[in-house]
Parts: structure tokens; C-alpha cells; sequence
């Protein structure tokens, strides 16, 4: 019973860690929240978050006009994003990775919100493709 107690504890313990190590970015319309590290600077007004020397930044958004399914996202995005690749296509989720319209690394990701989408970008000059992945693939709709 005590080793039960004692397990259970460690991972209160570190559950609640590891959600004091994040914060949480929402889109403006609020449908919309992607998990970043908890030593970023988050921007509720714009959806927007970036780590300390703004090397890393995203933006998360579910637009209001054009964009209303994640067939739509994925016809539009590669005519917008032209040195992408798209890296993921299903019926849940749409990625593409490459360099953003500013030239810096990117990864892109949609996902649907009801008759909406949610849509990240990340932007980074330091770190990794994989990183940047982890970070977008926590969005999630509301």
C-alpha cells in the first residue's frame, strides 16, 4: 500500500511539473491552443508566442473568412508557403515544413475546429525541425 501511495504521489508530483513548465498560446478567437515551453513570452491580443531571444516564435489562428476547412487549408497553404513540403495529409491533421514567405525554418500545421481550422506556424533560427514539430503537434481545438 505504501509503494502504491508513493507511486501515486511521484506522479502528482510530476504531472504537476510538467504543466508548470508550459504556457499555453490561444488564438485571438480563443478556439484554438498550442502548449510552449514555460520560459516563453506569450501574446494573448495576437496568438502569439516566442522564446527569450525570439529565435523561436509561432502564431496560432483559426481564421474567420476563407479558410473554413482543412481541404481548404490544404489547397491554399502550398500556394502561399511555395518552399514548404508537405510532410502530413489526412483527414485530422495537414503539415508542411520548409522555409516561411520571411525565409527563416518553419513548420506549419492545421487541424479542424468544428466548421473551422486551427492553424499554427512556427519560425525558428535556432533549434530543430523536431522541436519546432513537438511544439505544434500539441495544438489542439477548443
Amino acid at each position: 500500500m505504501i509503494k502504491y501511495m508513493l507511486a501515486s504521489s511521484l506522479l502528482c508530483f510530476a504531472l504537476h511539473a510538467a504543466a508548470a513548465d508550459t504556457k499555453t498560446a490561444t488564438s485571438r478567437s480563443g478556439t484554438c491552443t498550442v502548449s510552449v515551453p514555460g520560459s516563453w513570452t506569450v501574446d494573448p491580443t495576437i496568438g502569439s508566442a516566442h522564446n527569450a531571444d525570439n529565435t523561436i516564435s509561432l502564431v496560432v489562428t483559426s481564421p474567420s473568412h476563407g479558410l473554413n476547412s482543412l481541404s481548404d487549408v490544404e489547397t491554399m497553404a502550398p500556394t502561399i508557403y511555395k518552399n514548404d513540403s508537405v510532410t502530413k495529409k489526412s483527414g485530422s491533421e495537414f503539415e508542411m515544413e520548409g522555409k516561411s514567405i520571411t525565409g527563416k525554418p518553419n513548420v506549419y500545421r492545421a487541424i479542424p475546429a468544428g466548421g473551422k481550422v486551427c492553424i499554427v506556424e512556427i519560425m525558428y533560427t535556432s533549434g530543430t525541425a523536431e522541436e519546432a514539430r513537438a511544439i505544434v503537434e500539441t495544438m489542439k481545438a477548443k
